[in-house]
Order: structure tokens, then sequence, then C-alpha cells
């Protein structure tokens, strides 16, 4: 009965997507594990063998992807030119005489979200070494002020114990569906699945995809279950600001103006190699080279992304000229 109240303690709490504000907190100074070496084709990761997935509500679920398409923006994906970006989370892009701002972590959840859906059952994997461990995974992530954890939930040990029960009782399918391999007897995570070639998610955020794994996923329904784990994983992999994260340009340019202070060079080289605030992820090569041809690729872009800001025009040529024909 314990163990029932606890693990519905855990079911309730409904924390919010990391913010700005979370990547400031302790979790950055453990140690996370690493992902293997990712390939350096581009798309979707192709199996050897590509399994036939006939599950009706996977199949209803992808039907409506399709039924839900934006016809004028996937033109626009399809067709675009890219121009740079404006930040981490927003580039620039060309199609036909038209400018435009793109939401690179709307677009970026949005292009996962499907991408599950469409490679169901057939991902690659990405190893984790170490492999993670959920309880610690969990703890921390009880720690972040958006867990929504409170006294009266219980102990956060207990709490993050219940976690490693319940994901383990989930192995089976996390694996058989989503290349997510879970060990029964560690209770650690060895694997992630592989959405795209080239691409590994920040996992720094991996704590609180664990969290919400367990309390954000509805497993009791086979459709919504899906539906759910896979907004949830494309929430973790999607691209989005990170205060931690500098591009190298960034990080040549830091190293001049340490050198005009006169600081001394070398000491600051290496201490950007040993701190983890210089991640050594290029984060505009994956935006341009992986990201943005991926949409080109297998994106479908809701109707909702036409209303909500993912996709704004800034500039038109026609209009530029006639301002300059009347200048």
């Amino acid at each position: 009965e314990m163990e029932s109240r606890e693990t519905e303690a855990v079911r309730r709490k409904r924390p919010h997507p990391t913010t700005e504000e979370d990547m400031q907190t302790e979790t950055h100074q453990q140690p996370y594990p690493k992902v293997s070496e990712p390939s350096r084709s581009k798309g979707r990761p192709q199996p050897h063998k590509r399994r036939e997935v006939r599950l009706t509500s996977v199949r209803g679920l992808q039907q409506e992807l399709r039924e839900d398409q934006h016809r004028d923006l996937t033109e626009l994906f399809q067709n675009h030119k890219f121009v740079g970006c404006v930040d981490q989370t927003r580039a620039l892009v060309q199609h036909q005489t038209r400018l435009y701002l793109v939401d690179v972590a709307r677009t970026s959840q949005e292009l996962f979200y499907q991408l599950i859906l469409l490679d169901f059952a057939n991902f690659g994997t990405l190893r984790l070494m170490p492999p993670a461990p959920i309880y610690d995974l969990a703890l921390l992530a009880l720690n972040m002020p958006d867990s929504g954890w409170t006294q009266e939930d219980g102990p956060k040990e207990k709490l993050a114990q219940c976690i490693v029960d319940f994901l383990k009782t989930k192995h089976e399918m996390l694996k058989e569906y989503f290349a997510m391999e879970i060990s029964e007897d560690s209770g650690c995570i060895h694997s992630l699945p592989m959405l795209l070639d080239s691409y590994s998610p920040n996992l720094d955020r991996l704590p609180m995809f664990v969290l919400r794994l367990s309390t954000e996923v509805e497993w009791e329904s086979e459709s919504e279950c899906f539906q759910t784990f896979a907004r949830e994983c494309s929430s973790f992999y999607s691209i989005q600001h990170d205060p931690f994260l500098i591009d190298s340009s960034e990080r040549e340019r830091l190293h001049q103006d340490k050198e005009g202070e006169g600081g001394d060079p070398s000491r600051h080289s290496s201490d950007a190699k040993s701190s983890s605030l210089y991640k050594r992820q290029p984060w505009k090569w994956i935006v341009e080279h992986v990201l943005f041809p991926a949409l080109r690729l297998d994106f479908t872009p809701p109707r909702k992304m036409a209303e909500d800001g993912s996709v704004l025009q800034i500039a038109d040529l026609h209009d530029l000229y006639k301002v300059f024909e009347r200048c």
C-alpha cells in the first residue's frame, strides 16, 4: 500500500518543460554520460531492414500528421534556402522572394515528434557511455524547481526509487518500439533512439525527461501512450536555448578578448576545455547541416505553425524594390 501511494504521488507530479533557469541549477555540475559518436550522413538513420508497423494506433497517429499538413509551409520548408542563425533558437531562411524567421525550438520539436511516429520501431540507437542510472537522474530532476515536488509527496529518495521500478516495468516496450534500453538489474539507461544522423540530444535535460516519462505519459491507453511519449521525447530532443552552450566562433572571440585584456591565453584555453560552460558542440553546424536538411526531406508542418509564430515573414524583395523606387 505504501508503494502504491508513492507511485501515485509520482504520477501526480506535473513538472513544466525545462527553462533557462533550470540550466543554471546544480545539474550542470554532475558528470553526465556521453553518447556514442553519431554518423555523419544526413537525414533519418536507416536500419538494415525496415520493420513494417501494423499497429492501428500508430497508423492513426501517422494519418493525423498527413491530415493536419499545411501545404504552403510544406512548400516553404521543402524549397527553402538557409540564410543563417540569429541565435540558438532562431534562424533565417529564404523562399522565393521572401525572407522568413523560423523558431528553431518549436520547429525542431515538431520535426522530432513526427520522426518518432514515422520511424516507430525502426530507430537506430545512441549508446550511453557509461549507462545512466535512472535513480540518480530522477533524484536530480526532483531537486529542480520545476519538478513540482512538495513535502506532501514524500521523500525524494523513495519517489526516485518508484520511478526506477515503474520504468523498469516498461523496459520491453521501450526497447522494442523506441530503442530505449533499460537494464532490469541495474536500473540504468543504456541507449536512446537515434532520430537523426549526426544528432544527439542535450543530455543535461535527461533527468527531467526521465521524470516526465513517469508523470506525463499516459501509459494505460495505447494510442495516447505513443502520442504522449512522442511529445515528451520530442521535447527532450528539441533544440532549446542553453546559456552554457558556446559555439566555436564565440569561443574564439572570448579567447581573443581575454588575450586583449592581458590575460594568459593558454590558461584561458585550458579553462575552456575543462569548464562545463564550454561544450564542444557546433550548434550552428547542427542547425544548418542537420536540422534544416531534415526539414526539407521529412517534415509536414501542422496548421498551427502558421498561427503560433513558428514561421514569420519579415521581408519581401518586391516590397523592398518599391521602397528603393520611391527613394
